[in-house]
């Protein structure tokens, strides 16, 4: 190992290494998931914990929007979570201490933001459902019910419920008041330091009036009720940090 760090050392040093960090669908505490792909509530997924892939089942599940009461305001998001490094850290853990020194040096700034959160989950899913049935869908198969429902399937609904509009968002170090960051600087475990790039301007900018730069997402365990029936209730000891890798893969 110590052969390893040497020889990974040498080749920062000598320029051979390059690294990046994506933070398309980074996920921000009190934010939400970076919303690169512009998704709107409503969606529905069908999570694969196992292999953190999403499928697309549904774009207009029918939510119910709360008012919004809150007047626009600058959020800021630190300690950000889900962060894709690519190049070479030596080991599996150095390269998740860099994600999480990267995700404590920045901080996702949303200016004029408000939220826009939705409800009725459960009554909507269930609404959607019985809606494909009576247009004669074969929403079994649709759904994937059989598979989502088998015990311990690793399989989740993944449901699009809260979206963060703003006028602009940046990726800032210090706060609201720092610089758009292009480039940070970060010490791996036995090397020396290293720059790691942004690799898209574009995956961490969000601009025009109330564009919907953030979204949160609800994980759903569905289950056959007693009655044999399809029924929902919310996924725990979910690890959601594979969400921002899933959503990434789409």
């Amino acid at each position: 190992m110590h052969f390893l760090f040497a020889f990974l050392a040498l080749c920062v040093l000598a320029g051979c290494g390059q690294y990046s960090a994506d933070l398309s669908f980074a996920r921000a505490p009190g934010l939400g998931y970076r919303n690169a792909g512009l998704f709107p509530p409503g969606r529905l997924y069908l999570f694969d914990s196992t292999t953190a892939t999403l499928t697309k089942l549904a774009d207009d599940i029918p939510l119910r929007q709360i008012p919004i009461v809150d007047p626009p305001t600058t959020l800021t998001s630190t300690n950000i979570r889900g962060i894709a490094l690519n190049g070479t850290f030596g080991s599996p853990q150095a390269k998740l201490g860099v994600a999480a020194e990267i995700g404590s040096k920045v901080a996702f700034v949303a200016e004029r933001a408000q939220r826009e959160k939705y409800s009725s989950i459960y009554t909507a899913l269930t609404e959607a459902y019985k809606g494909g049935l009576a247009a004669g869908e074969d929403m079994k198969s649709r759904w994937y019910i059989d598979d989502v429902t088998r015990r311990n399937s690793g399989l989740y609904y993944v449901v699009i419920n809260e979206i963060v509009r703003a006028d602009r968002t940046s990726l800032s170090m210090g706060g609201p008041s720092g610089s758009q960051v292009a480039s940070i600087s970060v010490t791996p475990p036995g090397m020396p330091p290293i720059s790691v790039s942004v690799t898209d301007s574009r995956l961490v900018e969000c601009s025009g009036p109330a564009s919907p730069c953030f979204f949160d997402a609800t994980v759903i365990s569905p289950y056959k009720n007693e009655q044999g029936n399809l029924d929902f209730k919310v996924a725990r000891s979910v690890n959601v940090d594979l969400l921002s890798e899933a959503f990434r893969k789409l």
